[in-house]
């Protein structure tokens, strides 16, 4: 059992006037007339806080762990800047101490690290093996997140409360960074995440936990997503002209039978805690502490995570190589590197992470509605028969009609009982959906549409259509 010294919480803050004199003048002796040393003189002070012409670092990230490149090689400072890529390195030594050479990370040495990690650290964890390898993504996520163009949100959810939702994720940030998770309220309005996103992006945090988030809750969020996949995010700076950068970080969500909707559904990874009494804290735990545990073997938990990066076949693959999912660099570095550890203590599991994000599609409410609407589309004009809003409108308004009910959810699911569709507000939603394509069992769906051909000028209204495809056609 070795316990690391606790690490400092650091954060990106813009320095005042004060203190970037007291920084100059570390590497600078001003005097004046005499020779005699005097502060520096506030135009300097301004002119460097003013600078814009590139030769000054600039920093978006801070690091206090080692990173894993595409190539296998390890990117660490004890303090310093990597001025390529924006990382300001402050790393313990005693960590430095502790990462495996990659000669080690044979596949002997993967497979007892991820028997540690899955049989011994979340041995208590109430999830299946594919739940604690998502886990385990979380964790190499968060240390390879400043490398990383684009990342996962991960999702951690159970049926009841007391299931360990927040203990798991306490764990997996306490093995990471050494200091207790720190949660962000969720907000239903989307205005004030916006300005929470950019905020906490700009201090450099390694993640941020969405808490407080309503039970059955189905997560989507424009800023989120393209978050998600972008290396950096920009957006206006709250009462100010002005657009600020920041590297974008990891988004953990926890919450009772919550989960990813949308286009979120795509970019999302879940691990589903399932407990099978009503009182779930009071079961038998392997660790009492699970969180103190983490702590106490923290460097034993942070060797097996490096020795399953480094020990993985994919960073010697060429650098063009094809990568199984949207993530590209993260599959290369973290999916691949559980996978390929799980197929060496678990052969039996197969883990694949392209089909776990797919599975998050599969199960995505969004979809799963627009194909029950489109099934019943199919119904109404069988074999590609063309239809208009007004068409649409009529089953929607007509209360007795079989497939009333599900169009109307759908498209209107705030409308009163009485209420009547505008076939105007009908066309406009209809053309949120097309070539959005959904599967229905062995089959894939696709609103299609055009302009109806006998308009002049090509601005009549527009028909609509839907296309079936058997699984696999092009």
């Amino acid at each position: 059992m070795t316990k690391l010294p606790a690490p400092g919480q650091w954060a990106i803050v813009k320095m005042t006037e004060i203190q970037l004199a007291e920084e100059l003048e570390k590497f600078i002796d001003y005097v004046d007339e005499n020779g005699r040393s005097v502060g520096v003189p506030m135009k300097f002070v301004r002119a460097y806080m003013t600078r814009d012409d590139g030769v000054l670092p600039t920093i978006v990230a801070i690091s206090t762990l080692p990173l894993v490149l595409a190539d296998s090689n390890i990117l660490v400072h004890e303090k310093n800047i990597d001025v390529e890529r924006g990382i300001e390195f402050i790393v313990q030594r005693e960590i430095i101490e502790l990462l495996p050479c990659r000669e080690d990370c044979t596949p002997a040495a993967v497979k007892e690290a991820m028997e540690f990690l899955t049989d011994d650290w979340l041995h208590d964890v109430a999830t299946d093996y594919a739940g604690k390898c998502i886990a385990i993504a979380t964790a190499l996520t968060i240390i390879e997140r400043s490398f990383l163009p684009d990342r996962p949100a991960f999702f951690i959810t159970a049926g009841r409360r007391g299931s360990g939702k927040g203990t798991l994720l306490m764990m997996l940030i306490m093995a990471v960074t050494g200091i207790r998770a720190a949660a962000a309220t969720w907000s239903t309005d989307e205005e004030e995440r916006r300005k929470a996103i950019l905020s906490y992006f700009l201090h450099g945090l390694p993640y941020i936990l969405w808490d407080n988030i309503k039970r059955g809750s189905q997560i989507s969020c424009p800023h989120i997503e393209r978050s998600c996949t972008a290396a950096f995010y920009s957006d206006r700076l709250l009462g100010a002209s002005k657009v600020a950068t920041a590297a974008a970080t990891i988004h953990l969500f926890t919450g009772n039978n919550i989960g990813p909707r949308g286009d979120l559904a795509s970019r999302s990874l879940l691990v589903n805690l399932k407990v099978d009494r009503p009182d779930p804290e009071n079961r038998d735990f392997k660790h009492s502490d699970p969180v103190g545990w983490t702590e106490n073997n923290r460097a034993e938990i942070l060797q097996a995570l490096y020795t399953i990066l480094l020990g993985n076949p994919t960073l010697d693959e060429p650098r063009d190589a094809p990568m199984r999912t949207r993530f590209k660099m993260w599959w290369r570095l973290i999916g691949s590197a559980i996978e390929h550890a799980a197929k060496l203590a678990k052969p039996e599991e197969k883990i694949d992470f392209r089909t776990l994000f797919l599975a998050r599609e599969d199960e995505d409410e969004e979809d799963t509605s627009l194909a029950g609407v489109l099934v019943a589309m199919n119904s109404i004009w069988p074999e590609g028969k063309r239809f208009n809003s007004l068409a649409v409108c009529q089953i929607i308004n007509q209360f007795d009609h079989l497939h009333q009910d599900t169009l109307r959810d759908f498209f209107y699911p705030t409308l009163e009982h009485g209420k009547k569709a505008t076939s105007k507000s009908l066309g406009r939603l209809l053309m949120n959906h097309i070539d959005n394509p959904v599967k229905v069992d062995d089959k894939t769906l696709i609103l299609k549409s055009a302009r109806d051909a006998a308009t002049v000028g090509g601005k009549g209204p527009r028909d609509f259509w839907v296309e079936v495809k058997a699984q696999g056609a092009s």
